[in-house]
Order: structure tokens, then C-alpha cells, then sequence
């Protein structure tokens, strides 16, 4: 047992902010350190390494941890500026495991609630309720403990975003910011106006992006009309709304804006009149049920449209002369286009539910022929479609609308257990297609054989595809329905050259908008296996196009 008389071991405050610094900074050394005979002498090991070697370490590290490195050194102080200047400051890295657990129980049992009220058809109110009661019995422990966490992950947010933002004008970077993302929680949102105009003001951030969970909050963007040689670009909102602010001159030189939530209800054309600027423009994530959707600028440069998870019924693109490429996913959606002569390329990115597919007409499932998504289509050059469900909702009729000049078409996500006679009757519709690629999706449920080859046998005209030069065929197995249909393209194609069958999966294309890339899985083949589906594709052909199978 120690005696009283031996010295305590030194216990030293841990250093938690910035401005701990100082007090740390102007004690003597030994405080700083313990003494031992390990430590003879104060080295800074770290500081002698390379700079290349220093740059290495600080690009690993988060942007929290890149801004505290300043209080190490002169020499770490300077190094985050030779860093390309992104900032993604997010309160959900505050959260801690539990939270998000809770979270998504809480949504789980929203969920169940819903499909227990939309199975039982209530409609008396006194039935509603009781529900409606026993479900908030569940949530309401839930939610407090939710919001406990909330509060505490708000109030080191706001510290740590005040820190960066408002440091003062010596601490601050001398290069401006490229990239800025702030992620909070709305119901703490006293100090979001001058967080905005600090950052695009004073910080000269080109790209700024705001996400508010939970409340929609409101800013009013005239207020950087004080202020000149703003170098903001592209803003994106997420549940923040620019109340009357669209005609202000800061707005009017954005070239890229996303607004998400319920940042632009009926503020569309409104928008796009006044962003005159405006190449790209990005909607998301609305709940709002809207029958149609109208898009009327026909004095717009707008060339990007994107629409994604939206809750509209109908899209009609009435005006918009300079739009080149037009992008929507969510729900399956109907799509009229208007006066749009440059648009080139369009991606459909459609998933049908059982939140969505019960006709509240009929009270059946509700499909769709695809002359629904191509009504007045202009002459495109690319077409991406990916048509998603686990019942198949698209009608196998013809289209009517026929792609003149459609040279690439892409059809990824095909679940398995479709029928894929729809596939071939949009192929009719495409004479001068040069490149289609497809990609099965091998995990939905296995499809029948009987309509298979039913559907493989209508239609068989030979010589239909006649420009037709690269078949892609993206998830091969090697099973008898998927070469019957390589073949039947192979017929038709009298043209084909190349034949690429592969296994593997479609992810979105992050230099081109709308666009997908195949990422092949390696998958060994029996030689046995590997001649057998050689020998089946090329049966019957005199001259064979080339065939790579992997």
C-alpha cells in the first residue's frame, strides 16, 4: 500500500475546445508533460515529418478533426489551406448509435400504422382515433428520448459551427471555401441567418447546401444583396424555404440550384423566371400531393432537370428551349413534353410500392403502358429507363411513339420475373438504335417458362434492328430464357458485331447526369458451361457476331 508521503499522480485536464489554448500554451512544460526519463526533452516528431507526409495524415481525417489540427502548430495551422477547401458539417455525426436505432423504430412503427389503417379502410373517425392513440402510446416514450438526444447533439453542433463560422478574421482561412454542407436539426434554428450569410458572404462559398431535418425553416436571400463579388454558384436547400426572394440579384447569377422538402412549393415557374442563369436545376423529396406538375419558362437556359421521389401525378414540360437532359425517379409518373427541341437525353427511374400501386378508381393494382411516359417525346439520342416492382406494372402494348433517333438505350434493373415482351415492342419503336444494354435483375423472384416463350416467339420479324452494333447484356447466368433472348436480338440484328455478356450491377454515372456504368462481378465459368451457351448462341448463324462471355 502507497504511503502518504509518496506524491499523487498528476491528473491534467483534458483539452476540449480551441480556447483551452492559451491557459494550455502559457503553462510550463512540466505541467504539460510528466516528467520521466522517457521523455529527456520536448520533441515535436510529427511537425519534422515532410509536408507531402503531413498532407497524407490530414486527408484521412474528418473535417472536424482537420479544423482542431490548427491549435498542434504553426506549421499544422497552414496545412488544412493547402487542402481542397469542402466542408461537410453534419449534426448526425453527433448522434450517437442508440439514437438512429430509436429512429428507425419510431419509423418502423409509423409505417405499421399506416398499412394497419390503409388495410382496415377506416373511416370513422372514432376507430382513427383509438388507433391513432395506441400508436402515439408506443411512440410517445420513444420520442422523448429522441429529443433528449436532439438537444444535446444541437447544443455541440451550434458551439462547434459557431467556432468555424464566426472564428475571427486572424483564425480564419485565408483561402475561400469551395464547398460548405450544413446538416441540423430544424427545431433549432436560432442561428441559421447568420450562418448563411456568413458562409456565402464572408467565406465566399461557391457551393453551399443547407439540410434541415424535421421543420421547414424560411430565409429571406435579399439579404446578400448587401454584400458584392459573391462567388456563390450552386445552392441547395433541403426543407429551407426563400420566402419572397427569387427576384433578388443573388439568385439571379446562380447557375446550379437543388431544393428539396418543401423549399419551392409553387415556386417553380416563379424560379426559373427569375434565375436567369440557371443551367441546372434539382427538385426532391416532396410528400405534397400535386395531380400536375407544369414547367412554363420558355425564356429559361435551363439545360439540367431533375426531379427525384416527388409526389406528382403527371409532369408536363410545356416550355423549356434549352433543356438538354431530364432525369426523374420515384414513383411511376406520367410525362407529356411540350416545346423542349434540344432535350437529348431522358432517365426514368421508376419504383413502383405498395404504397403506390392501387388504383383508387378501380381499387385494382395500377399499371401502365408505356405510352404514358413518351407522350409528344421530341427526337432523343439516349434513353435510360429502369422500371422497378416486385409485380410487374408495365402493359406489354405497342408504342406509339417511335424514337426516329435514338442511338443508346439502356434498360437496367429488369426484374426477372417480368415479362420481357415490353422490352422487345420498345425495341420495334427504335430503328436507328445502335448500342442497347440491358441489365437483369437476378435477386426478384424466378419467372414461369410457360409466358416466357410465348412472349420471345410474337413478333419475330427478322432484319428489324438494322443499325443495331453492340448488344450489352449485364447480370448472365447462362439460363435458357435469357439466351433465347440474346438470340432473338442476335436475328434481328444483322449488323451486330459485338455481344458483351457479363455478370454484374448498374450504379449511377458521377460524370454524366442520368447516365448508369456496369460494375462487372467476376464469375467463373465451367468450360463444360462456357461452350454449351457458346454453342446455343451461335447456332444456326453463318457468320456469328463476336461474343465475350465473363
Amino acid at each position: 500500500m502507497a504511503s502518504d508521503s509518496e506524491t499523487p499522480a498528476r491528473r491534467y485536464r483534458r483539452l476540449r475546445k480551441a480556447s483551452d489554448l492559451p491557459t494550455v500554451a502559457a503553462a510550463s512544460p512540466c505541467k504539460r508533460m510528466r516528467a520521466g526519463k522517457e521523455y529527456n526533452s520536448y520533441e515535436d516528431r510529427i511537425s519534422t515529418l515532410p509536408e507531402e507526409i503531413l498532407l497524407i495524415i490530414v486527408r484521412k481525417l474528418d473535417t472536424r478533426t482537420t479544423i482542431t489540427t490548427i491549435i498542434l502548430s504553426k506549421r499544422w495551422r497552414d496545412l488544412p489551406r493547402c487542402l481542397p477547401t469542402s466542408y461537410n458539417l453534419a449534426a448526425d455525426d453527433l448522434l450517437p448509435p442508440r439514437y438512429h436505432r430509436l429512429k428507425r423504430l419510431t419509423i418502423e412503427a409509423k409505417a405499421a400504422y399506416e398499412a394497419e389503417k390503409n388495410v382496415h379502410k377506416l373511416t370513422d373517425i372514432y376507430a382513427i382515433k383509438a388507433r391513432h392513440e395506441r400508436w402515439m402510446t408506443k411512440i410517445r416514450p420513444l420520442t422523448a428520448i429522441l429529443e433528449r438526444y436532439e438537444r444535446r447533439a444541437m447544443r455541440r453542433y451550434v458551439k462547434q459551427v459557431n467556432a468555424f463560422l464566426l472564428a475571427p478574421k486572424d483564425v480564419r482561412q485565408r483561402r475561400p471555401v469551395q464547398k460548405l454542407r450544413l446538416q441540423m436539426l430544424g427545431r433549432w434554428h436560432q442561428n441559421i441567418d447568420e450562418w448563411i450569410t456568413t458562409a456565402i458572404a464572408k467565406w465566399d462559398v461557391e457551393d453551399f447546401e443547407l439540410v434541415v431535418d424535421g421543420y421547414c425553416l424560411y430565409y429571406d436571400l435579399k439579404q446578400l444583396d448587401a454584400y458584392r463579388n459573391l462567388r456563390l454558384k450552386r445552392l441547395a436547400l433541403s426543407n429551407c424555404q426563400g420566402i419572397c426572394a427569387w427576384n433578388c440579384l443573388t439568385v439571379k447569377r446562380l447557375t446550379k440550384l437543388s431544393l428539396g422538402e418543401a423549399s419551392y412549393i409553387g415556386l417553380v415557374d416563379d424560379i426559373l423566371a427569375n434565375c436567369v442563369q440557371l443551367t441546372d436545376f434539382r427538385v426532391a423529396s416532396s410528400s405534397y400531393y400535386r395531380a400536375k406538375f407544369l414547367i412554363f419558362a420558355p425564356s429559361s437556359k435551363l439545360k439540367n432537370l431533375q426531379v427525384d421521389r416527388c409526389n406528382f401525378g403527371k409532369i408536363c414540360l410545356i416550355s423549356l428551349p434549352c433543356l438538354e437532359t431530364f432525369v426523374c425517379r420515384g414513383r411511376p409518373t406520367k410525362l407529356s413534353y411540350g416545346e423542349v427541341p434540344q432535350l437529348r437525353r431522358v432517365s426514368l427511374d421508376y419504383l413502383q410500392t405498395e404504397d403506390n400501386d392501387i388504383d383508387d378508381e378501380s381499387g385494382s393494382r395500377r399499371t401502365y403502358p408505356p405510352s404514358k411516359f413518351f407522350k409528344r417525346t421530341p427526337q432523343l439520342d439516349c434513353l435510360v429507363l429502369q422500371f422497378k416492382g416486385t409485380q410487374m406494372w408495365i402493359e406489354p402494348f405497342a408504342v406509339l411513339s417511335e424514337f426516329s433517333q435514338l442511338k443508346k438505350l439502356f434498360i437496367a434493373n429488369v426484374p426477372a420475373n417480368w415479362d420481357v415482351l415490353w422490352i422487345l415492342l420498345l425495341l420495334d419503336a427504335t430503328p436507328a438504335l445502335e448500342s442497347f444494354h440491358v441489365h437483369i435483375d437476378n435477386s426478384s423472384e424466378e419467372r414461369s417458362a410457360g409466358d416466357l416463350c410465348a412472349s420471345l416467339d410474337v413478333g419475330a420479324r427478322q432484319d428489324r434492328y438494322r443499325r443495331l452494333k453492340e448488344l450489352v447484356v449485364a447480370g448472365f447466368e447462362g439460363l435458357g430464357w435469357q439466351t433465347s433472348f440474346v438470340r432473338l436480338i442476335m436475328k434481328r440484328s444483322p449488323l451486330l458485331r459485338r455481344v458483351h455478356l457479363l455478370d454484374g450491377h448498374v450504379r449511377d454515372d458521377e460524370q454524366e447526369l442520368g447516365a448508369l456504368q456496369i460494375v462487372p462481378h467476376r464469375r467463373e465459368w465451367h468450360e463444360c458451361e462456357w461452350a454449351e451457351v457458346l454453342d446455343d448462341l451461335t447456332a444456326g448463324f453463318r457468320w456469328p457476331p463476336q461474343i465475350i462471355l465473363e
